[in-house]
């Protein structure tokens, strides 16, 4: 299954709910139920997914949405409410959501929505997304380093970025990598044994890479990480470890080497 296809419903109409999400899975989407918040936050922050569905009052789609908004900026989040007006539509989508559906949408017309909401990820995340680079003054033809024994990422521009355990892990697999490329499947973080499961390591992986994305946005830097469809990620320009570097302050101390666990927890918040 696609992981690009997975999604959330939370949905509080029991028979509307299961109408619609039967729909979902006869369309090829996987897709997890819940009937409350709190099962919705407890499905999302233990296993990810690239979209949700809200199906709720307002006041908890918009509690819920800003909430997963703040996890995720690029997470497609679908409402479905009977909105009075343009004001609580207006509002619902300032709080996060990305459409607003009434309770009578068919289920092709809500797979339609994610599906928009799936090719948008897909722009995003295309090596067209390279052009960023130069709007942020980074060049992909340039070479990225990895400092300080793997614990800091500096730019072709000099800009540093202090990485987590997980994070210098990845990072230094693409280092060894003779094609820059390194598989979901392939990655093993710290404290992550084999019971853990092929699915929650791969979003494991995809949460982690979202991280570091928005942490290198908040500085500046367009990582020229690209995503393999249907495998794993690659890094789009030349990185090498740097023995001399040395950041100094906040950027030269490493992370503690918390388990994979709080990490994902690190992730969402």
């Amino acid at each position: 299954m696609n992981n690009t296809l997975d999604v959330i419903f939370l949905g509080y109409d029991n028979a509307r709910h299961a109408r619609l999400a039967d729909a979902l899975s006869h369309l090829g989407f996987n897709v997890r139920h819940c009937h409350d918040l709190a099962k919705l936050y407890e499905r999302y922050f233990h296993a990810p997914s690239p979209l949700i569905v809200l199906e709720a009052p307002l006041p908890d789609i918009h509690n819920a949405a800003v909430r997963l908004r703040a996890a995720d900026r690029g997470l497609g989040i679908v409402a479905i409410s009977a909105f009075p007006d343009a004001e609580s539509r207006i509002r619902t989508l300032l709080c996060g959501a990305d459409a607003c559906l009434p309770p009578d949408v068919t289920g092709l017309e809500l797979a339609a929505a994610l599906q928009a909401l799936v090719r948008r990820a897909a722009v995003q995340e295309s090596p067209d997304a390279a052009s960023e680079a130069s709007l942020a003054g980074e060049s992909s033809q340039e070479t990225w380093r990895l400092a300080n024994k793997g614990w800091t990422l500096v730019s072709p521009g000099g800009r540093t970025l202090g990485l987590t355990t997980g994070e210098r892990d990845f990072l230094s697999r693409l280092v060894n990598s003779p094609d820059r490329k390194v598989s979901r499947e392939a990655f093993h973080a710290d404290g992550m044994d084999d019971a853990d499961s092929g699915i929650t390591r791969r979003r494991f992986v995809d949460v982690m890479i979202s991280r570091l994305r928005r942490k290198a946005a908040a500085k500046q830097m367009a990582l020229p990480i690209r995503a393999v469809h249907g495998w794993g990620y690659m890094f789009a320009a030349d990185i090498a470890f740097d023995l001399d570097f040395r950041a100094m302050g906040d950027e030269g101390r490493p992370d503690s080497q918390d388990d994979w666990r709080r990490e994902l927890a690190d992730a969402s918040s």
